[in-house]
């Protein structure tokens, strides 16, 4: 590995604070675009590491269920709670509850509950994440116990100043090939993970990570992009519509 890639998240995000140029691109199934530059992806990861820290009561060792819907503020969410000293585990799709000190998940198109936010967990803190880029709260959905991660989020401090690292020895994201990955090895196992990726990548600016529901293996895979220095590009739209080919290329962009 490279000696001067970061080997942990918080060092990944704080190369990314020092960088303008794009870290993720995000296209949804109705168009919309949406470009974050590290300086601001950071921003979103500092801001929801210190809403799980100071409003959700979220200690470094603590299990943040993601819901598996792909969304890039799903992304922002997964590299806050690793700042934090948490783990990260996917919801189970084919499940509609799931154990964990804290849950979040997108709301649905029309802006409804999901079922993994309906019946949480007893004693889990809850989060409903609204989809649209500009959303300033939920859309006329009551949430019920769960924060309103868009509406609650701005409050929250820029940077975050709690642990320096993860304990590198606490678990921070089940294997795609079993066991758990540790924060110490979360870095590095991604990179195993985009093995020959800068030989297949070439000069691309960015890269496409597929996947229509977020997994470890998708989550390893966005991490390998960033910490290789490119620009992340995430979809929630069918990778086999004919549009997509001219996207990529506007992009400068390759497949994983």
């Amino acid at each position: 590995m490279n000696s001067s890639r970061p080997t942990s998240v918080p060092r990944l995000v704080d190369t990314l604070r020092r960088s303008s140029r794009p870290a993720l691109l995000w296209y949804d199934a109705d168009g919309e675009r949406v470009e974050l530059s590290g300086r601001v992806l950071d921003n979103w990861a500092a801001k929801t590491a210190n809403l799980c820290v100071d409003e959700l009561d979220l200690v470094a060792g603590d299990l943040v269920v993601l819901g598996d819907d792909v969304h890039w503020r799903g992304l922002a969410v997964a590299l806050g709670a690793w700042t934090a000293g948490a783990a990260v585990r996917p919801a189970d799709p084919r499940g509609t509850t799931a154990d964990g000190d804290v849950v979040v998940a997108l709301v649905d198109a029309e802006g409804g509950l999901p079922p993994l936010l309906a019946r949480p967990p007893a004693g889990a803190r809850t989060v409903a994440v609204d989809r649209p880029a500009l959303s300033l709260g939920l859309r006329g959905t009551e949430p019920g116990d769960a924060v309103d991660y868009c509406a609650e989020i701005r409050s929250h401090a820029d940077v975050y100043s709690g642990l320096e690292e993860p304990d590198p020895e606490g678990p921070a994201l089940p294997d795609p090939d079993g066991g758990e990955i540790t924060h110490g090895r979360l870095l590095a196992r991604a990179l195993e993970e985009a093995a020959g990726g800068e030989e297949r990548w070439g000069a691309a600016a960015a890269v496409h990570v597929p996947g229509r529901r977020v997994d470890p293996r998708f989550l390893l895979r966005v991490l390998a992009v960033l910490a290789g220095g490119r620009a992340v590009v995430l979809t929630d739209r069918d990778p086999a519509d004919a549009s997509w080919t001219a996207v990529l290329a506007a992009e400068n962009a390759v497949g994983f």
